[in-house]
């Protein structure tokens, strides 16, 4: 074996038990976080999920906790989406809301260490990067700051093709409720016939219609209930449809026709923003027809001339 090899095979054993070491501490320091909450905070953070009103009460009144506040403070530039998002993944794995985000902090702190560690032996490796003793450790810090923000980019992916899907299965979920409604149902029965109808054609819609279910039989006000499900799914086709059903409830208009119309109107603007993307395609395609078709065609075409004229300047 050769110095070299030699060498790495020794470092190796000491980066994984530095691997390990870090991810013991960080998830000891997620499990102390989370096991320190006591029985009053987690009645008064379901309260707060219940109240909107007084969500950051505590927050402007005494401050952060010193408890959450190191794990608080890296998803505070995390928009509230992202955050519901993060806490429904972690829910697919029997991880309860209120420990959600202590556990995203600590994944992003895994996340860091361990592509930095793997970096850091993957440059040790490389001949070209032996003369600079200190390119590896700028390696491994460019490789650490892509594993903390690549949980981060993960969830705002995902966060906002759920909102796409939502936004595209909701014409036909208004539809449902239409018929629903029309057979002589409630609104509340009708949006439990419809959550049940696409709970597998549209499972992100039908877990949204879900939980506005269940706002309208928990909170006293049907237009709070509406409107938190405008606050989860922040698009401007959402808005329409929930000012739609809270003025119809209000002032006792027809629903069934109410929603008729905004799902119309849904589809039509649906329609429209795909011929608005078709028409931006042939300017999209300029480049890409420059750059690779142009050249093809150029050879083809003269190509033959070209080497004619070659032979001709050869004799």
């Amino acid at each position: 074996m050769t110095p070299a090899l030699l060498q790495n095979v020794a470092i190796a054993p000491g980066l994984l038990t530095l691997l390990a070491a870090m991810m013991l501490l960080t998830g000891g320091l997620a499990l102390m976080a989370s096991g320190n909450r006591t029985r009053d905070e987690l009645l008064a953070r379901r309260v707060r999920l219940v109240k909107p009103g007084v969500a950051h009460a505590g927050t402007e009144e005494g401050g952060p906790d010193s408890e959450d506040f190191l794990f608080r403070l890296p998803v505070r530039g995390m928009s509230e989406g992202s955050q519901r998002e993060v806490v429904r993944r972690f829910a697919r794995i029997g991880v309860p809301a209120d420990r959600a985000l202590t556990y995203f902090v600590a994944l992003r702190f895994v996340a860091a260490a361990g592509l930095g560690a793997i970096a850091f032996f993957w440059a040790g490796r490389i001949a070209a990067i032996k003369p600079y003793p200190a390119l590896p450790f700028a390696i491994l810090a460019i490789a650490a700051i892509a594993g903390w923000f690549l949980p981060k980019m993960l969830i705002g992916y995902y966060d906002k093709r759920r909102v796409k899907e939502v936004r595209a299965g909701l014409p036909d979920a208004l539809e449902l409720l239409v018929v629903c409604i029309e057979a002589g149902l409630s609104l509340e029965d009708g949006l439990e016939r419809v959550v049940r109808e696409l709970r597998r054609s549209q499972p992100a819609l039908a877990d949204e219609l879900g939980l506005t279910l269940a706002d309208l039989k928990i909170l006293p006000s049907r237009d709070q209930a509406l409107a938190n499900l405008a606050e989860r799914v922040d698009v401007p086709s959402v808005r329409s449809v929930v000012t739609t059903l809270a003025q119809t409830l209000r002032y006792g208009t027809p629903l069934a026709q109410s929603l008729r119309v905004v799902a119309a109107e849904m589809r039509n603007d649906y329609l429209m923003e795909l011929e608005e993307r078709a028409n931006r395609l042939p300017a999209y395609l300029t480049l890409p027809v420059i750059v690779f078709l142009m050249p093809t065609i150029f050879l083809i075409v003269g190509g033959p001339a070209a080497l004619r004229l070659l032979d001709a300047f050869q004799r």
